[in-house]
Order: structure tokens, then sequence, then C-alpha cells
């Protein structure tokens, strides 16, 4: 097993790659590359390597087959040795409720088993609770890990920039806009209409869900938001009650040292 200092955690998404360096336990430094990026083997390998120095471990968790195999590639080319992937001999040890447990994206695992270690607290003390997990990424997802440590399902939407990438491009008139919060709720001009609409949107949508699920599943349950929106999002809800943008980070790192 590497040392701490010595871990490079890889989470591959459909929009975006999020690698974090781990030193002594802690996350020093983040940074975030084009999935894309992926198919140009040679700069992935300059970036890769400027990024995160010596590497003697990574971990990768993906949603992207066709990206795994290259990342792999590209880490043993930059000089790491072992490379790990979640999924392939290494397992995420939640109890997978899921009717059909293979369908689960392996970043929902990892950022439901983060939040656990974090939120489940002791559980013979019944000093736990129950979690759910917001991701806010390329697609919108929901989930609910109880305190015993079972991943129980989830719900999927889509997230905020497939939906600024669709009105841009399946309509005729509406531009493409660049997500901020507006200044007021009433849109006054199509962009912030857009802008509006989508942001005021996805928080209701988060704040609906959210409150449907713990209803039903999970009373008690804190409820966790990570993903590239988590930040702007959260700030108009009002159920998203702990911020970890870099949760599945976290997650990759404390499988590591299993």
């Amino acid at each position: 097993m590497a040392t701490p200092a010595q871990l490079l955690a890889i989470d591959i998404g459909n929009t975006s790659i999020h690698a974090g360096l781990f030193d002594r336990g802690r996350l020093r430094r983040a940074f975030s590359l084009p999935t894309a990026l992926v198919r140009r083997p040679g700069r992935l390998r300059a970036r890769l390597a400027g990024g995160a120095g010596r590497l003697h471990e990574a971990i990768v968790c993906s949603v992207v087959p066709w990206a795994t195999p290259r990342m792999v590639r590209a880490l043993r080319a930059a000089g790491c040795p072992r490379v790990r992937i979640v999924g392939h001999g290494l397992r995420v040890p939640l109890k997978n409720r899921y009717r059909y447990p293979k369908e689960v994206g392996q970043d929902r695992l990892v950022g439901a088993y983060a939040a656990w270690r974090e939120f489940g607290g002791n559980r013979e003390r019944g000093t736990g609770r129950d979690c759910i997990v917001v991701d806010l990424g390329t697609a919108i997802t929901i989930d609910i890990v109880t305190r015993k440590g079972e991943y129980l399902g989830g719900v999927i939407a889509p997230g905020i920039d497939i939906s600024l990438e669709a009105l841009a491009t399946r309509t005729a008139l509406l531009p493409r806009v660049v997500l901020k919060t507006p200044p007021e709720p009433l849109g006054r001009d199509t962009a912030n209409s857009i802008r509006s609409g989508l942001l005021y949107g996805c928080a209701a949508l988060c704040d609906g869900l959210v409150e449907r699920l713990r209803a039903r599943y999970a009373p008690k349950a804190i409820v966790v938001a990570t993903g590239g929106s988590c930040r702007l999002v959260s700030r108009h809800t009002r159920t998203l009650e702990r911020l970890r943008p870099n949760l599945v980070l976290q997650g990759l790192h404390s499988l590591s040292l299993k």
C-alpha cells in the first residue's frame, strides 16, 4: 500500500475528470481535466505528471467505460506503478440494495460510501444518521445510504449543463449562456430567463425530491451535496445541509486504505 502522500484519486465523469492528490490523509490539491483529453494520451500523460508529481499509486473511479483503459495506460506511462480501479478488484464496502446492483455507477457508490463514513457515526451507540447524497454533475443523482451501510437506491435527472446544452442546440432562438445567479427570479431578458429557470428550477427539483425521499425512506437523514454545481445551487435550496465538493475523491482515498 502506498503512503497517503503518494496517492492520486481520479473520478472520470462524462464531462470532466476530477483528480486529487492526497498527502498524509488530506486532500492537498484538486484539479479538473476535460474527459475528452483522454483521447489525447500524450497531453493527458503530461497533465497527470504535472498535476500530481511523482506517483506511486492511483485509484480510479469511472462512469465512462471507453476512457478507463486509456487512463490506466496514461498513468502507467506517467510512471505510476500501481493503478486500482473501483469495481474491478476493488469493491465499495456497502450493502448494495439496488434491484440490479451492477447498474449503479461506481461514482454514486463511492460518494455514498464517503458520506456514510463521515456521517454514519458510531452505529453501535446509535449516533449515526442515514444520508441522502445529492450529486450535481452532468446528471443530478440523489441517493440514500443508511446508517447501517446499506445503499438503497436513488433517482437520476438531467444536470444543469445538459439542460443548457439542450436549450442552445435544440431551439432556434435561445442562446448559449454562462450559468450564474440572475439579478432576480423573474427574467427580464432571454439570458437571465434561462439562468433563472435552470438555477431555481434545479434548486426546486433538489428540494422536492429530497423532501419526498426523506418522508418515505429516511426522515432523519442528513443531506450532503457534491458535484460541480453544488456551491451555486445550494445557495438557493433549503434542504442541502452539508457541502462536500470533493466527496467522491474523499471516498476514493478511504477505499485506498482497504
